[in-house]
């Protein structure tokens, strides 16, 4: 058994390294990074659902010390459309967010900045959220996220809208990254 020990280690460590991030650098004709910050006050998940596929997905929102109350997404994704499904603020009631515009584009190759989506619920009872996205809010991000822009394309995935591509190379031209 203590043979088999430092076999196992590398490849488990090795299966953790070959995530979804390794498919964004070894595979970005199929797969895109998608970041946005949120005002959840709690890691937690949003749902999303592939618009083609159907499979819903868990989008990890997590706190940073640079971030405070905001909470950040960085997550690869394969190429298409996603549509909101429902989150929990709180770690215990779940809010639905399907509405019509409740989507975002993914494209391939690309650093997909989602913009800061606010958050909350109208006198209806029915979901509201804003979605804010200016390329230039990209260079407020943590570093350790907003370095995986460097060298790659930027598309605007803002929600309810069409992806908007800037090359990288104009890209590094208008942001500090």
């Amino acid at each position: 058994m203590k043979q088999l020990i430092p076999l196992v280690i590398p490849l488990a460590l090795a299966a953790c390294a070959g995530g979804m991030d390794s498919k964004f650098a070894s595979d970005p004709a199929h797969y895109g990074l998608y970041v946005a910050s949120v005002d959840v006050q709690i890691d937690t998940d949003i749902m999303v659902k592939n618009a083609q596929s159907g499979e819903v997905i868990p989008l990890k929102v997590t706190h940073t010390l640079h971030g405070g109350d905001t909470g950040y997404v960085d997550q690869v994704l394969p190429a298409g459309r996603y549509l909101l499904e429902r989150y929990t603020p709180d770690g215990q009631s779940i809010v639905s967010l399907e509405t019509p515009d409740g989507y975002f584009d993914v494209d391939s190759g690309c650093f997909n900045y989602g913009g800061h989506y606010s958050f909350g619920t109208g006198a209806d009872g029915k979901p509201t959220y804003q979605d804010s996205t200016t390329l230039k809010d990209i260079e407020e991000l943590p570093d350790d996220i907003r370095r995986q822009a460097k060298d790659h394309d930027v598309c605007s995935a803002a929600m309810g809208e069409a992806n908007q591509r800037l090359a990288a190379a104009d890209a590094a031209q208008q942001l500090d990254l």
